[in-house]
């Protein structure tokens, strides 16, 4: 990151910094003596790791001994952000990221036994779409039925999602 004082704007990349300074002429490759040329310099902007619950907000910038430096104030999130904090769950992943999620939570191996134990014709249905689908979307009735007889919950099957969806 950078900062120009001057004017109080952080930028992440040269290309940046190139935009907002139409009249200064950089060389193709610039150096931190270009940058402060033209009044721009290295910012320290560390965002503070936060505990669960809490999020770091840009305070202020300071110079403090020789380097601009982003402060953070740390504090309670507000049910908004908190809200924006939760994990997206897809309503979809590719049944090879179904199965390896299954596989690492331990439980893939459990797949075929908890789909016989369904009564007919829910047990033909689950065994058609396990077998056939190139996908597998959360609201699905194989889904919902085959996750507690997995063991399960409801926050378990959003969190193998996520997981999935990563693979």
């Amino acid at each position: 990151m950078y900062y120009r004082p001057e004017t109080n704007e952080t930028f992440t990349t040269h290309s940046e910094i190139r935009s907002a300074s139409p009249n200064v002429i950089f060389p193709a490759s610039i150096t931190d003596d270009d940058l402060a040329y033209a009044g721009v310099f290295p910012l320290v902007s560390a965002k503070p790791v936060t505990p669960a619950g809490q999020v770091a907000v840009p305070l202020s910038i300071e110079n403090i001994d020789g380097e601009w430096t982003q402060l953070w104030n740390v504090r309670d999130a507000t049910p908004e952000e908190i809200e924006q904090m939760k994990p997206i769950i897809p309503r979809q992943v590719t049944m090879r990221q179904a199965r390896l999620a299954l596989l690492s939570a331990g439980v893939l191996g459990n797949v075929a036994s908890a789909i016989e134990s369904l009564d007919s014709p829910h047990r033909e249905v689950a065994q058609i779409e396990w077998e056939f689908s190139s996908t597998v979307d959360r609201d699905r009735p194989l889904v919902t039925m085959l996750g507690p007889k997995l063991g399960l919950t409801a926050e378990q099957l959003d969190q193998m999602f996520i997981t999935a969806a990563t693979l």
